[in-house]
């Protein structure tokens, strides 16, 4: 069911200095910037065979203070999403609400933490 790490998403208090760590220090290339309603800021920057999705929140006070790259969830390819979806739930594991479309244009869904043990997960199916 599962392909390879889609991304690893991280939050930010700072989107540009995060960019521009990717882009100077691993010779990244940013695919997409974009800024939510919210005053959310996310950039997808891909280095070699790996992406990463940077947050930097409209609202501060979720990052808890911390600053720098936080780890903030782990997103995988799936071929089917809908597939996917059907298995997980004859397994009983609990899905969050969608399937979603990402700001990369690519259909999504979240795993429930709770079933997750805590760690952000969401499959992407990328067609």
């Amino acid at each position: 069911m599962f392909g390879h790490v889609y991304h690893t998403g991280y939050m930010t208090d700072d989107v540009a200095r995060a960019v521009a760590f990717y882009e100077r220090k691993l010779g990244g290339q940013l695919l997409k910037q974009v800024t939510q309603p919210d005053g959310t800021k996310m950039a997808f920057v891909k280095f070699g065979e790996s992406e990463v999705e940077l947050i930097e929140p409209g609202d501060k006070s979720r990052l808890g203070g911390k600053t720098g790259l936080i780890i903030d969830h782990v997103g995988y390819y799936v071929a089917d999403l809908d597939k996917a979806i059907v298995e997980l739930k004859a397994k009983g594991v609990k899905l969050g609400a969608g399937p979603t479309t990402s700001a990369m244009g690519y259909r999504m869904i979240f795993i429930d933490t709770d079933v997750s043990l805590g760690t952000r997960i969401h499959l992407t199916e990328k067609k």
